[in-house]
């Protein structure tokens, strides 16, 4: 193989982003990945999915067992958090010991929780299984320092950022309408308008929305909550040679009939141009660094055949600039990894910011029954929320958030319609709307399940995080032996905590829930589970009483090689350029300053159209 102009670890949205913009300069890349691609254009991925009896979001991707210590491309799923002890756990530290040898990232014994987002190892990376949100940030995301005096400004701006938003709206191919977005400070040019017509709202965004007419939050400033329209990657008629969404509800985890976006699209477009190659199954182990010009001169590799065990080839591979795509866990742990003994903290890392900074939109669930069916389970996941608390001058002392608005009822919150529908036939009262333990069948059964499952509601709260640079990844040291993957590299170590501003958010959110819940005539079923596998945060509330709330991740893995001007304090330039090494570009989320109040897919694809441009003229 000829020497490529650019190697690209990771083959997610902003790899392939950057190898098709890359391509249509004429410029050659090779793009790696350390997970396999897709066999069977999904139906192996689809098959997996329906066999499962749990719908968690990496069902149907491989690897398919939890035993990160023998797979060579082990990635971080949600079904390894089922050994982190609840609050009712008495034998917590055993419990931990437990879950860190199941885990593909493991914890220090310093964190209160683990980290509760996780992510895909395979060509396409996370979104495969995304949920199509693609809104943009809010132009006081970009400086909460100055505006509310908390957290750290971006060093840019809304404005920076307005054009390259429009790019990555057209990659995605969004459907949304301007007319929706236009709040808290949004702008956009003249006559713009989104690839495609937005989603429809659902019947319950409708009803949600005139339910709640007329209702303030004293405690926010009395914003007042209103549904809004969700900008999503997904198709609302026929598109880039794709269908049009067909209302499955399973986005999450996957699209059965690719109407959703995902990054396998955008790569196959840069390889159909001929200048790029993309090599699955094989790990990037270490960047080299040339000592006297600071530049990565070539990246050591393991190209795998089988999951566990099997044969393995390693070899270096060279290019003349590298990119680093493989979101905020992965990228620190590469570049831990690439320490030598004049370069102790690892690549890209004299400012010792490398796998700091670790942040999440920490999720609150709020679920209930109406009073009248809303009818979930039809359209997308999700298809609008509330997006006007997002800001204001309450973020001097509470964390903002946004409310994605299921159509999925319970099925988050509740694993329903299963638990419900065992309750009605066993008499048992796991979900509480079973509380004199009937046992149903027949059509007495059929009616009791039509009238619950239509008049679902469940509200999941994106509370943003400040940055702690004791948040943080790190390579695996806990306990005796570190712990590594099947091909010996120590997996990542997270340490990871709740900031009280955050805490003051999530619960906040919860008084929204009760709030909200009330105004519409939603009976709520909410509550703190003291299992294992529910991760939970305690607090003193008002009266002086020990609450325990259950917190979930978003799948927004957000900081750890932060942008900035300073090369004291951050990693990258505000082109995402390594100020360490000229020829070395870090991608995605990680490079984020603050979580902001937005998914983050279409801020990373807008800022990787801006890097493109500084790399194509390197090379």
């Amino acid at each position: 193989m000829a020497v490529p102009d650019v190697i690209i670890i990771g083959a997610g949205i902003s790899g392939a982003i950057m190898a098709l913009e890359l391509a249509r300069k004429q410029k050659t890349v090779l793009v790696i990945d350390a997970g396999p691609g897709d066999p069977n254009s999904r139906k192996s991925f689809q098959e997996h999915f329906l066999k499962s009896p749990i719908k968690l979001p990496e069902v149907p991707y491989p690897p398919y067992t939890n035993q990160p210590a023998v797979q060579n491309a082990a990635r971080y799923n949600s079904s390894m958090q089922f050994a982190w002890p609840g609050f009712g756990n008495s034998n917590r530290q055993a419990a931990i010991q437990t879950f860190n040898d199941q885990s593909h990232v493991t914890v220090s014994p310093q964190s209160q929780i683990p980290f509760l987002s996780t992510y895909e190892r395979i060509v396409g990376g996370t979104t495969w299984h995304w949920l199509g949100v693609s809104l943009r940030l809010l132009p006081n995301d970009f400086r909460m320092q100055t505006a509310y005096g908390q957290g750290r400004d971006w060093p840019l701006q809304y404005t920076d950022l307005e054009d390259d938003y429009a790019k990555a709206e057209a990659e995605i191919g969004v459907s949304g309408d301007v007319q929706d977005q236009q709040y808290l400070g949004l702008t956009f040019p003249k006559g713009y308008a989104y690839p495609m017509p937005r989603i429809k709202p659902s019947y319950s965004d409708d009803m949600l929305d005139q339910w709640m007419t007329g209702l303030t939050l004293p405690w926010l400033g009395n914003l007042a909550p209103h549904m809004t329209n969700t900008p999503q990657g997904r198709n609302s008629i026929y598109h880039d040679n794709r269908r049009a969404c067909a209302g499955n509800t399973s986005c999450i985890p996957m699209c059965p009939i690719q109407a959703k976006f995902d990054a396998t699209i955008t790569l196959q477009k840069a390889v159909n141009t001929g200048y790029v190659t993309v090599m699955p199954k094989t790990v990037a182990t270490k960047l080299n660094v040339d000592v006297s010009t600071r530049n990565v001169m070539s990246v050591n590799v393991t190209t795998w055949v089988d999951e566990i065990g099997g044969a393995v080839k390693s070899t270096y591979l060279t290019a003349k600039a590298f990119v680093v795509a493989a979101h905020a866990i992965e990228t620190p742990r590469l570049l831990l990894n690439s320490a030598e003994p004049w370069m102790p903290g690892g690549a890209a890392n004299s400012s010792d910011q490398v796998g700091r900074n670790l942040m999440d939109h920490i999720v609150y669930l709020g679920w209930g029954l109406a009073a009248q069916p809303v009818y979930p389970y039809r359209g997308p996941r999700s298809s609008g929320g509330i997006e006007s608390l997002r800001d204001g001058a309450f973020r001097k002392q509470i964390a903002a958030f946004r409310v994605d608005v299921g159509n999925e009822g319970w099925g988050w919150a509740d694993n329903d319609p299963t638990t419900v529908t065992r309750d009605l036939v066993e008499g048992t009262n796991n979900s509480g709307t079973n509380p004199n333990g009937d046992k149903l069948f027949g059509a007495a059964l059929v009616k009791r399940l039509n009238d619950t499952i239509t008049r679902m509601v469940r509200f999941c709260y994106l509370v943003e995080q400040l940055p702690n640079p004791n948040n943080r990844v790190t390579l695996s040291k806990s306990y005796t032996t570190p712990y590594t993957d099947g091909l010996g590299i120590r997996r990542p170590e997270v340490t990871y905590s709740v900031d009280p501003y955050t805490l003051e958010g999530l619960k906040s959110a919860k008084k929204a829930t009760e709030t909200i819940f009330a105004k519409c005539n939603i009976t709520n079923y909410s509550k703190a589970r003291p299992d294992d596998g529910y991760p939970s945060i305690s607090y003193v509330n008002g009266q002086g009483q020990t609450e325990n709330m259950n917190v979930f991740g978003a799948g927004h893995i957000v900081g750890t090689y932060r942008m900035g001007t300073n090369p004291k304090d951050s990693v990258v330039n505000t082109d995402l350029q390594s100020h360490d090494h000229a020829n070395l570009f870090l991608l995605g989320s990680g490079v984020f300053p603050t979580v902001a109040t937005a998914n983050p897919t279409l801020t990373i694809a807008a800022l990787t159209y801006r890097a493109s441009r500084a790399l194509a003229k390197l090379v």
